[in-house]
């Protein structure tokens, strides 16, 4: 026996080797500074304001929103799933590495039926015990699957994290939209009673005769433009809260107490931004998808090159076997074999080789999505960084000219009560008001989003962890 066993030794340590190329990690190109931030005063940004970046924005109610959907988003739920069935994967692949164990039982009965031929023995054959086989992965077929099963995982685990990034994002912008149309539908309903009250008045003073026709029209026609404004504001938010109930994974009219109350659009300074385009891609979910995917790609490659090489593989029986069943558990029909096999594979139509050329173009178009993802990346960071900045500067402005429009309307209110303008005046610049203040509102909201947009590009909430109490235990 102890030859033998050292021929086990011997198979089992060349199974370290296996062919195939060995991956190493892509290290991408990425320039030294974002393009977008070099004029701006940006400080860098840490991990702990990327990992639950929305909270800069300083909103109970968003925070609140956050945790009702990092317990309950199906999103999340399905991501965990994937990486349940890739641990799974895993296993059964390392489970190809060791030997299999089966317990047998059996009944044979060999005879020669066939007319004509000479007559053989007729016996009976009984057999119970165990059959093993062990495939010794001399080349590291079994063990390069291993690893693609390993980088599958991996790119399982960075698919919750993008998960993350993706429902943080996307709920944030939900929740701004929301209030920014709340937000609107207020500025326009108070534009709406002002011009109400105006039109009122327009229709009084022509009944009086101290109108105009031409007011009293003009007053009527610009309140009911404005009110017509107001059905599809309402539609809108109806619109943005069943969406924050699904990413919440609730039924239709979950949020609906909760967020009745109109609130301001929440902001954020957006100081803390700055960050390396390399630590950047570092911390991108995306990107550590796309490299595990090339690095199960590569190692497919090298178990496809395997199917080349001889399969070697060791059985063995132990238990009973007997002629007779009544003598099946006596101590004469205990029986053990062993064999060694070797199946190298001769005449296969080019199916091996068309398998390993499949793996190499796999293993190619793997490489290209990952550097496609590099620049996708780096596209995405400098866009949102320079939408970002120019909304802040456009917010401001327009910032600047409500307060100068409100002094407008003010002004040219009193020089009309001094009969020093038309009426006609009074409303141009109540209506240019009404916009400006639409369009601040629309601005604050965009400045918001745009920066969701920057924390999103840079992988903030990748590291999120849902609240104590919905954790698995």
């Amino acid at each position: 026996m102890a030859p033998k066993f050292g021929w086990l030794c011997i198979l089992a340590g060349l199974g370290g080797c296996a062919v195939g190329p060995d991956y190493r990690e892509p290290a991408p190109a990425t320039p030294s500074d974002w393009l977008a931030g070099q004029d701006a005063d940006l400080k860098p940004i840490n991990t702990d304001t990327l990992k639950n970046w929305w909270k800069s924005f300083g909103d109970a109610r968003l925070d609140r929103l956050m945790d009702r959907a990092l317990a309950d988003n199906l999103d999340l739920k399905a991501a965990m799933a994937r990486i349940e069935q890739a641990r799974a994967e895993r296993r059964s692949a390392r489970a190809e590495l060791f030997p299999r164990v089966d317990a047998a039982a059996g009944a044979q009965r060999n005879d020669n039926p066939l007319p004509g031929l000479a007559p053989g023995i007729r016996y009976n054959l009984f057999e119970l015990g165990f059959d093993a086989v062990w495939e010794i992965d001399l080349f590291g077929r079994l063990r390069r699957r291993l690893e693609a099963a390993s980088a599958d995982l991996d790119a399982a685990k960075a698919e919750y994290s993008q998960a993350l990034v993706t429902l943080t994002a996307d709920l944030a912008r939900s929740y701004i939209e929301y209030r920014s149309l709340q937000n609107q539908l207020r500025i326009t309903q108070a534009n709406l009673a002002a011009q109400q009250n105006t039109q009122h008045l327009t229709e009084i003073q022509f009944r009086e005769g101290v109108g105009t026709r031409h007011d009293s029209v003009r007053a009527r026609a610009q309140t009911e433009t404005t009110g017509a404004q107001i059905p599809a504001l309402r539609s809108g938010i109806i619109a943005e809260l069943r969406q924050m109930e699904v990413l919440i994974g609730r039924q239709p009219g979950t949020l609906a107490a909760d967020l009745r109350e109109p609130a301001g659009v929440p902001v954020a300074s957006g100081r803390e931004l700055l960050a390396s385009p390399a630590d950047t891609l570092r911390h991108r979910p995306d990107l550590r998808i796309a490299e595990r995917q090339l690095a199960a790609a590569t190692a497919l490659q090298g178990a496809a090159i395997a199917e080349l090489f001889p399969n070697i593989s060791l059985s063995a029986f132990l238990g009973l076997r007997n002629t007779d069943i009544e003598g099946l558990f006596k101590s004469a029909a205990f029986s053990y074999s062993t064999a060694a096999n070797l199946l190298q594979p001769l005449l296969n139509f080019g199916r091996i080789q068309a398998g390993i050329d499949r793996a190499k173009a796999q293993q190619q178009e793997a490489y290209l999505a990952f550097e496609k993802t590099v620049l996708e990346a780096l596209r995405e960071t400098e866009t949102a960084l320079t939408r970002y900045l120019n909304e802040e500067i456009r917010r401001q402005t327009l910032a600047r000219s409500v307060a100068d429009q409100r002094e407008s309307v003010r002004l040219s209110q009193l020089r009309y009560r001094e009969g020093v303008i038309s009426f006609l005046d009074v409303l141009e610049s109540q209506r240019a008001l009404f916009v400006a203040e639409i369009e601040l509102a629309r601005s604050e909201a965009s400045a918001s989003t745009n920066l969701i947009a920057v924390y999103k590009a840079l992988g903030g909430g990748a590291d999120a962890l849902p609240p104590l109490s919905s954790r698995n235990p």
